[in-house]
């Protein structure tokens, strides 16, 4: 005869019935087996370094944040690093007030302009006048500020005798008006050289007075003392002159 398996159910009520729970010898068969005696709990030693155990974990995380900190700092300043050079010789007015390194952005962004490159492969420049080309920049009499450096004075004696000459490339042009000329004038004690103080002082003296006919020659002196090797003055640009002559020194 084939044994009934005790543990196997069957799907009628009177299978139900013979199975025996006892609830209470069952609790009490747990709590036994979770019970510890006086003796077992003073039995139990808490290990000397459970500080340093508990700690070390968080001493591992906040280690691996400052390393990735740390990491993040380095990449970010290696980008900037990169990218710095790259917006100097863009735009090389962002070190204009850096007289160790402006000169070198300039030099560096017009080497790099788009037409003087395809000059040197022996192409033709976009500009179809290139003795016509516009500055990149015009700065308004308004924007213009008192120098309060070498750099600075020079940079503002260069950008006004753009304004009066001709040449193959300009960078920059600011108005010329009794105001800026002023400006100009007032800045020169802050030129380092003695006989650029005395040369520049006399020549801004005459535009003073409406006399602008020494323009290529005040260009080309400023231009070489920013190590210039684009835009050498050729001529006065006559139209503009006139311009300024009839609105300012009538």
């Amino acid at each position: 005869m084939k044994e009934k398996n005790p543990y196997i159910l069957h799907n009628d009520k009177n299978s139900l019935k013979n199975i025996e729970i006892n609830i209470d010898e069952d609790i009490e068969n747990d709590i036994g087996d979770f019970c510890f005696s006086k003796n077992d709990l003073e039995n139990i030693k808490i290990p000397s370094e459970l500080d340093d155990i508990i700690e070390a974990p968080f001493l591992e995380d906040k280690k691996e944040r400052k390393s990735y900190f740390i990491s993040w700092a380095v990449d970010l300043l290696l980008v900037f690093l990169l990218l710095l050079p790259i917006a100097g010789i863009y735009n090389p007015n962002i070190f204009s007030k850096i007289d160790s390194v402006y000169p070198f952005f300039v030099k560096a962004h017009n080497f790099l302009d788009k037409d003087n490159i395809i000059r040197m492969l022996g192409g033709k420049s976009g500009s179809e006048n290139l003795n016509d080309a516009k500055p990149t920049v015009v700065v308004k009499a308004k924007d213009v500020k008192k120098p309060k450096s070498n750099m600075e004075e020079l940079e503002l004696i260069h950008s006004l005798a753009n304004s009066l000459i001709k040449a193959e490339y300009k960078w920059e042009c600011t108005e010329v008006t009794p105001k800026t000329i002023k400006k100009a004038i007032s800045g020169v004690d802050y030129l380092q050289d003695e006989y650029q103080r005395i040369y520049f002082r006399s020549n801004l003296e005459k535009w003073q007075q409406g006399d602008f006919s020494n323009a290529v020659e005040v260009h080309n002196k400023v231009w070489s003392i920013l190590k210039g090797n684009i835009g050498e003055a050729y001529a006065l640009d006559e139209e503009n002159i006139s311009k300024i002559k009839e609105k300012y020194f009538k």
